[in-house]
């Protein structure tokens, strides 16, 4: 198919049911952020018992999926505003811009514990190890990989690439805190700074990610080529009796909504109401995918 919803494309529904999805993504995105915020609470708290830098960095790094949270609700708040005079576009590109500041935050918080990390592997204290605060670490592995299956069952109804990259993150976080953990459980046998190491390894990760997810903002908000919804408006025109070649342009404003200018090359002597069809079928499956078809003649064509 041309255009694949579970790609990030966006099928239409009446307006009750585009309230509907609205509030749900939200409420979902307000839930994590809670038990984000009590996730990162309760491992700052364990780290300072310890002394352990990794889970304290752990710790942190939950704050920082508390901002990508508020992020995401506030992009699934907006995204299905209406265009205005002022915002003829609509509000959907308000997410990267909140994505944007969200990286910037991740990366400057990573830069922080990677300081320190640096900084305890000459200096570092003891860490005090307990069982009780190893199991309660060991539970939030568990409640991440419960967040995850969340996201990812909401992200198969809806089709959302923010849900899908908050699956990814939830899943990349329990693997964190396992490694955060193993490193606790070391430091009962081991002299080695071995936490400071994997505090330092998450810290990497941290900032590894925040570049990649400030690089995709940017890029988005430069006015970065859409190749995918360019690949899919090529191929459903291709697809279209009598076309031998398409010309497109997208226009980004949000995951939601998208313009697009097509300019159709079609066989010789091809019929007028064989081009009409073809045009009509064209706008019809992109609007159904968020997308707002313009048609533009070559000058050749307007010369048959």
């Amino acid at each position: 198919m041309p255009f694949d919803a579970n790609d990030g494309a966006v099928s239409v529904c009446s307006e009750e049911g585009a309230k509907r999805e609205r509030k749900t993504k939200v409420a979902v995105s307000a839930v994590a952020g809670t038990v984000n915020m009590g996730l990162g609470v309760i491992k700052v708290m364990v780290g300072l018992y310890t002394s352990s830098l990794s889970i304290l960095t752990d710790g942190v790094n939950n704050f920082g999926d508390v901002l990508s949270n508020a992020g995401a609700a506030v992009g699934f708040g907006v995204e299905n505003k209406p265009p205005s005079r002022r915002f003829p576009g609509g509000l959907g590109r308000s997410e990267y811009v909140v994505t944007l500041l969200m990286a910037i935050i991740i990366i400057g918080v990573g830069g922080g514990f990677a300081y320190s990390a640096l900084d305890r592997v000459f200096f570092h204290p003891v860490i005090t190890f307990s069982w009780v605060q190893f199991g309660v670490i060991a539970a939030t592995i568990a409640v991440k990989i419960a967040l995850a299956a969340v996201f990812r069952v909401f992200y198969k109804k809806f089709g959302s690439p923010v849900l899908k990259a908050q699956t990814l993150d939830s899943v990349m976080d329990a693997c964190i805190t396992t490694f955060a953990l193993l490193g606790l459980f070391l430091s009962r046998y081991i002299s080695f700074p071995v936490d400071a190491f994997i505090g330092l390894a998450i810290s990497v990760v941290m900032i590894a990610s925040g570049l990649k997810i400030a690089f995709s903002a940017c890029y988005k908000l430069m006015g970065g080529a859409d190749l995918k919804r360019e690949n899919g408006l090529k191929n459903l025109s291709l697809s279209q009796k009598g076309v031998t070649d398409v010309r497109v342009r997208v226009y980004d404003f949000g995951t939601k909504y998208a313009e697009a200018t097509v300019e159709l090359v079609y066989e010789n002597d091809l019929r007028q109401e064989d081009k009409t069809a073809a045009e009509y079928r064209i706008a019809r499956t992109a609007r159904k995918n968020g997308i707002s078809v313009t048609f533009v003649r070559s000058a050749e064509e307007q010369e048959k």
